[in-house]
């Protein structure tokens, strides 16, 4: 089972890149990183070198890299759900807690969590603590991120570079362009702008612009195996799975992990035998309905 699976390690990650890659060596791990501020400053530049040095020297086999994040979006949910730094308790969040004591008291009886990857940098800078590492990711953001950092990541990275947060089809091709192995057509899970065009409507277009020439890999919207199949028929080579593996870890912990990715293989294969395939090297945009009567009125 998940004989084609790969693990990303986020850079905001409650352990180091070191740690996770020699826990799970059965599994290639890739490093997914968002480009620090700071780099007019020197700063960012300082904190990138260290973190990809850490991971290449880890045995991360690929560095992901998310270009949609120059600055955070406008998330609504977040600001209704008190979702900031720190957290602001409301009504909902106070009975949320009152009602599962247990959870509560292991909460504030454990180990206090903070980002690996950059508590000793931001130690350097006296900022260390948990509250400051969750400021960090909240507000670490470069507004200034454009095609010249790719070019400077493509040169110090020596595996696979892979941009993370693309919706355009000019865009994929440029990335090709200055030697990026692969994208990912995604649109942050829906969080950064609304109105948005929807991965799985964007990824047609990438993939016939630059499919030849650059790997796609889709991300945002995979919550079922019919979810993969449509992404692979569409011209994604694999698909990012985030919110349905956190549902399941958050109801079972690992072995939940283990559920939700079991649910969306076997949804897979029974959706593939039911529409005539037996390898997904063969999915193509066959097995999609095309709705003649709408195209040609």
């Amino acid at each position: 089972m998940f004989k084609r699976l790969t693990f990303a390690l986020l850079m905001a990650a409650l352990a180091a890149p070191v740690a996770r890659a020699q826990a799970w060596p059965q599994h290639p791990i890739k490093f997914l990183m968002t480009a620090p501020a700071g780099n007019s400053n020197g700063h960012g530049r300082t904190l990138e070198v260290e973190i990809v040095t850490r991971a290449h020297a880890a045995g991360c086999t690929a560095l992901f890299v998310t270009v949609d994040l120059p600055m955070r979006g406008q998330r609504h949910a977040d600001l209704r759900n008190g979702l900031e730094v720190p957290p602001r308790l409301t009504f909902r969040n106070a009975l949320d807690i009152m009602m599962k004591p247990a959870w509560a008291s292991g909460i504030l009886m454990g180990k206090r969590k903070t980002f690996g990857n950059v508590e000793a940098f931001l130690k350097k800078r006296n900022q260390g603590g948990a509250l400051a590492s969750g400021r960090w990711a909240n507000d670490n953001y470069d507004p200034t991120l454009s095609w010249t950092d790719v070019t400077w990541l493509r040169k110090l990275w020596p595996g696979k570079l892979v941009l993370k947060g693309v919706l355009d089809a000019d865009d994929a091709k440029r990335a090709a362009d200055l030697g990026a192995d692969a994208i990912v057509v995604s649109n942050h899970g829906g969080r950064q702008l609304d109105s948005a065009p929807s991965t799985i409507a964007a990824l047609p277009r990438i993939a016939d612009a630059a499919g030849d020439r650059i790997e796609i890999l889709f991300d945002s919207g995979i919550r079922s195996g019919q979810d993969v199949l449509k992404a692979l028929a569409l011209g994604a080579r694999g698909c990012l799975i985030g919110r349905a593996q956190l549902y399941g870890l958050a109801a079972m912990g690992g072995a939940g992990v283990a559920k939700a990715l079991s649910l969306i293989e076997s949804e897979l294969k029974v959706s593939m035998s039911l529409t005539g395939v037996r390898d997904v090297a063969q999915v193509s945009r066959d097995i999609l309905f095309d709705d003649y009567s709408r195209r040609n009125g």
